[in-house]
């Protein structure tokens, strides 16, 4: 929800008692981390906990360093996004495209769950389309030996 959830709504939604207000999307991409977008929509200040951080990608190893470098940053739950249908961010195997792959899945949840010491949580729809709900399975992809998840 980009545009949406930004930081003076997450405050408003806690301030009316919601326990949870997940931010916007933050593109894994590390060159991204600089940007004015970025750098906006990672600013927590003055917002009560928890706070809640939105990641989006599709590369495993870049989304766990993206799950590192928000934790750092003061992100107490990683929220990996599997749901958002937007052509921009489903072109690039990103958001909902990625229910498409239930193996990349499994590689990406074990990749950033195992690195961070915070609660992983995903953004999914109840499939790619109509004809392949799938949320079911992906909720039980089996996790890779040693993993925490």
């Amino acid at each position: 929800m980009a545009g949406v959830t930004d930081r003076p709504f997450r405050k408003l939604c806690k301030a009316f008692g919601a326990g949870l207000a997940v931010s916007e999307m933050i593109a894994s991409n590390p060159a991204l981390k600089t940007s004015t977008k970025t750098q906006r929509r990672m600013n927590h200040e003055g917002e009560v906990a928890p706070i809640s951080v939105q990641i989006a990608g599709a590369d495993p190893a870049m989304l766990a360093e993206a799950a590192r470098f928000n934790v750092d940053c003061g992100a107490q739950i990683i929220d990996i996004n599997m749901g958002c249908p937007a052509k921009k961010v489903c072109n690039v195997a990103a958001g909902s495209a990625l229910l498409k792959d239930e193996p990349l899945v499994g590689r990406i949840l074990d990749a950033v769950v195992a690195a961070v010491d915070a609660p992983v949580t995903l953004k999914i729809r109840t499939g790619w389309d109509t004809n392949e709900r799938n949320a079911t399975r992906i909720a039980r992809l089996p996790s890779k030996p040693g993993s925490r998840r």
